[in-house]
């Protein structure tokens, strides 16, 4: 497995992250009405700027940027703190870039550095929960290897239209 490590995104990032949106097996679980860097300039500007508490990270593989993640406590944003109903955690999201990089092992590799990391970062917390789609049956299976734990399969109250459907709430205790 390839060394993994997590570099803060920057805006720098934000045209390899709209290829990666742009490609099939990651628009259609991250759909983006607007892959124009202004767009995505708009939306990810917050957290670069650390006036939204996420926080961001390219997900790098060897040297390789190959996917990009964020990690954030789930009270720092009520609404959805409340929709996921799971007190004191973190919450992770993330993709592969490029589909041939897919069903190697390397998501695996990236959820274990990124759980690692919001361990350390928010070291008051129980858990890290993860709610992909249902569906996303390939995301299930790396939070599963993982050891993430299935709580439960349901609709949960979003804007966001990656959350569309039912999704799968995944938790990983703290060790």
């Amino acid at each position: 497995m390839p060394e993994i490590e997590l570099r803060a995104f920057g805006r720098e990032d934000l045209p390899l992250l709209a290829g990666w949106l742009a490609n099939e097996h990651v628009a259609r679980w991250w759909p983006q009405e607007d892959l124009s860097l202004a767009a995505l300039d708009a939306y990810y500007g917050p957290a670069i700027d650390g006036t939204d508490p996420t926080l961001l990270y390219l997900a790098v593989a060897d040297g390789v940027p190959v996917g990009f993640v964020q990690t954030y406590r789930h009270a720092d944003h009520p609404g959805w703190d409340r929709a996921v109903g799971i007190p004191a955690v973190a919450g992770i999201d993330y993709l592969i870039g490029e589909a041939d990089r897919c069903g190697k092992g390397l998501g695996t590799a990236v959820i274990a550095t990124l759980c690692a990391h919001a361990f350390r970062l928010f070291p008051d917390l129980a858990g890290i929960v993860s709610a992909p789609q249902a569906a996303n049956t390939p995301s299930c299976r790396v939070l599963e290897k993982n050891g993430f734990r299935l709580l439960g399969v349901r609709d949960i109250e979003s804007d966001d239209p990656g959350d569309a459907g039912p999704s799968a709430v995944y938790l990983l205790e703290r060790p």
